[in-house]
């Protein structure tokens, strides 16, 4: 097995995929390369992968689960998870792809690239803490900010047709009044709705790693933008391979496209003045399922035992995400306003006092 670093050919550093540019950028020398360019020179380092000895410390199973790369720049052995695709190395920084856990069925069909920057994400999560007087002291810290990382998360992307059947009773009211009496007039209605529709391109995430209503509201992404897969768009990012087959996203796939469904199904009934006795039945049937990864910007802390999550859409900037309190700052908030209003008080009434 081995790992694979995109390098410059100009100095050599491992390039980085800069999604505001859209070109693989050297860190070191500024310099940017196309796809095109990548393709033409073969600026690939290729490292071998080995399985670390097992310490008497950890656990068989665990192991099984643990593999480990060997880093181009420094030579350092970093252990990874069997589902990651791609990291860094924590001792100098240097990015590498590990394809050997993308080939056959891991292989994604598509990548959305990144269309944000770090940047971006950095202030976006500045953004979002932004007048947030309980937070933690230091959560908005350059070494926090620093931690807010690129991954490529795994998503089946399903199409499905939906047959349907609809029935609900429409009312439609007339008054008019004489001299002595208001009359009503109701005149009912059966509605009956009976076809198939189409669905596509309904992205879930396939990782049980990753917070599925958090990665459902970073929605909508825009997947006419993916592009082929192409090992060069995960370098400078973490990646995830799938945990999660299409049959155990089919469940969620139809809770996820429901309410949806239901609701183009009612936009073809007639304006009424009431529409009573709904019943509707829906049975999907999945029709393809496609494999891609797409971005998201993360950073998960911990604070108190509890962990926090900020993410953003790496496509849109969509952001979604939990903030912590700190017990300390509501303390301290809560005796800066007591103060201000004590005060405040005692002012007041040294006035009219004074009269």
């Amino acid at each position: 097995m081995e790992g694979v670093t995109y390098t410059c050919p100009a100095c050599g550093a491992a390039l980085q995929y800069d999604g505001g540019k859209g070109k693989w950028v050297c860190p070191y020398c500024d310099t940017q390369f196309d796809l095109e360019d990548l393709e033409v020179r073969g600026d690939e380092t290729h490292v071998e992968v080995s399985r670390q000895e097992e310490p008497e410390t950890v656990s068989q199973e665990d192991m099984e689960q643990m593999q480990a790369y060997v880093c181009p720049s420094c030579g350092a052995q970093i252990m990874t998870d069997q589902n990651t695709a791609a990291t860094f190395c924590m001792f100098c920084g240097n990015p590498a792809v590990l394809p050997e856990r993308l080939n056959g069925n891991f292989r994604p069909k598509k990548v959305l690239p990144f269309s944000t920057t770090k940047e971006d994400a950095k202030a976006a999560f500045l953004r979002q803490c932004k007048g947030k007087k309980l937070l933690p002291k230091g959560y908005t810290s350059q070494q926090q900010l620093e931690k807010i990382t690129g991954i490529y998360v795994p998503f089946w992307v399903f199409d499905s047709k939906a047959d349907f059947t609809y029935h609900a009773v429409g009312e439609k009211r007339s008054t008019w009044t004489d001299t002595k009496f208001v009359y009503t007039k109701t005149d009912l209605y059966q509605i009956d709705r009976q076809g198939t529709m189409n669905i596509a391109q309904v992205p879930l995430d396939a990782s049980e790693k990753m917070d599925d209503a958090m990665m459902d509201a970073l929605e909508p992404f825009d997947l006419s933008k993916a592009v082929p897969f192409e090992m060069g768009y995960l370098s400078g990012f973490f990646a995830e391979k799938y945990t999660y087959l299409p049959k155990d996203l089919f469940e969620r796939m139809t809770e996820h496209v429901q309410g949806g469904a239901q609701q183009q199904v009612e936009s073809t009934i007639p304006a009424y003045d009431a529409v009573r006795n709904k019943n509707c039945t829906i049975h999907f049937q999945s029709t393809k399922e496609e494999y891609m990864l797409l971005p998201v910007w993360m950073l998960v802390s911990s604070f108190e035992g509890k962990q926090y999550l900020f993410a953003m859409n790496g496509q849109t900037g969509k952001m979604v995400g939990n903030l912590p309190i700190s017990k300390e700052q509501c303390v301290k908030w809560f005796f800066i306003y007591f103060g201000i209003f004590f005060v405040f008080f005692f002012v007041i009434i040294f006035f009219f006092c004074s009269i």
